[in-house]
């Protein structure tokens, strides 16, 4: 039987310097973002969304939040093709024209695309204004509204211009979930996969059992359990630069992927496909076990993920994005490769890894 009943509580998340910063949890707690947002005692709330999230939540989150302060909405055309310099342009200058001051506030209301939109505004716009987020779909809740990084597009690669800038909270309500298409769900558990793969292989051996049909009381304690693992991480490392490997597991083939899809794959499809793909890549050095690497693709199709590159993307071109990986720090490919549950492969005691271009060649040719 589905859990209605509402509640909230409050976790923190380590920012660096002896900082942290709140994130409100719960269910059905709509109702209750004026009360987190009043003490931040802005003039102004801007609203950054999507005109698909509009339709739903723009209306209750302003009536919510103009019980604290005027407020403003922006909307924008949803999808990975608005993350890009332009939009940000046209949504500081709509916020300029709106008579924005320093004591104004940025509230990223949708999924990942806005939280980086907006994220990324406020750190620019008067040299840093506050913002918070309220995710709306489950990868933004469970991963990229958690955390400093803020970036935007380029016609060449994934988050290529951006900058590290804390939000003041998140406030994530799982009730939100329930209004998602089933799609969204699946590429949300692609980013819970992975927290298995890195951190906890009980937690990927619970989504695997579950999989594909999974119950709300699932989908809930999945999000909160991928929540906490990743606290745990930016405990260790705020800044997300130490802890790449857990966190940009099967983002490097996948940022590729999705790059050249142009917006067609989710984020979470493409990071299945991504995962699959270096998986096999660390089996063809012999680094993981191909029993293992057979598994992690086994749980991505139970789940209805897809694992394959799309076929009108060519090799070359996905070699062609990699090389504007904003990962990369040498001439050559650097790949983190997962050796086994909870460890990535080492060499001279990095995990950054050379793959050479007859293997990845090799290896994406079969990945089709």
């Amino acid at each position: 039987m589905m859990n209605e009943t509402a509640y909230m509580k409050t976790l923190q998340y380590d920012i660096g310097g002896g900082r942290s910063r709140p994130i409100y949890i719960g269910r059905g707690i709509l109702d209750r973002l004026s009360e987190c947002a009043a003490p931040l005692k802005a003039d102004k709330f801007f609203i950054i969304t999507d005109d698909t999230v509009a339709k739903t939540y723009a209306e209750p989150v302003t009536a919510e939040l103009c019980k604290v302060a005027e407020t403003h909405v922006f909307v924008f055309p949803a999808g990975e093709q608005s993350k890009t310099l332009t939009t940000l342009e046209q949504l500081g200058a709509k916020i300029l024209d709106a008579r924005a001051t320093k004591s104004s506030v940025i509230v990223c209301l949708g999924g990942g695309v806005v939280g980086n939109l907006g994220g990324l505004l406020a750190a620019l716009l008067f040299r840093g204004i506050r913002f918070f987020h309220v995710p709306t779909t489950m990868v933004a809740q469970i991963d990229s509204a958690i955390g400093q990084k803020q970036a935007v597009n380029y016609k060449r690669g994934k988050n290529l211009f951006g900058q590290y800038y804390p939000p003041e909270f998140v406030f994530i309500d799982f009730a939100f979930l329930r209004n998602l298409p089933a799609r969204q769900i699946r590429a949300g558990l692609a980013e819970s996969v992975k927290h298995g793969l890195c951190q906890e292989e009980s937690f990927f051996e619970y989504i695997r059992k579950r999989a594909p049909e999974f119950s709300w009381d699932d989908i809930e304690y999945i999000s909160a359990h991928t929540i906490e693992l990743k606290l745990e991480l930016l405990l260790i490392d705020p800044y997300e630069g130490k802890l790449d490997p857990q966190l940009e597991l099967g983002h490097t083939i996948g940022h590729a992927v999705e790059i050249r899809k142009n917006g067609q794959l989710l984020h979470g499809e493409a990071i299945a496909i991504g995962m699959t793909v270096e998986a096999k890549i660390s089996a063809a050095l012999g680094f993981m076990d191909p029993g293992l690497a057979a598994r992690i693709e086994n749980i991505f199709q139970k789940i209805g993920l897809p694992t394959r590159i799309p076929a009108d993307i060519s090799i070359d071109e996905i070699l062609e994005t990699l090389t504007f990986d904003n990962k990369r720090r040498t001439a050559i490919n650097d790949f983190f490769l997962l050796a086994r549950f909870c460890e990535f492969h080492k060499e001279n005691g990095k995990i950054a890894c050379k793959v050479p271009e007859a293997v990845l060649r090799q290896v994406l040719e079969s990945a089709y």
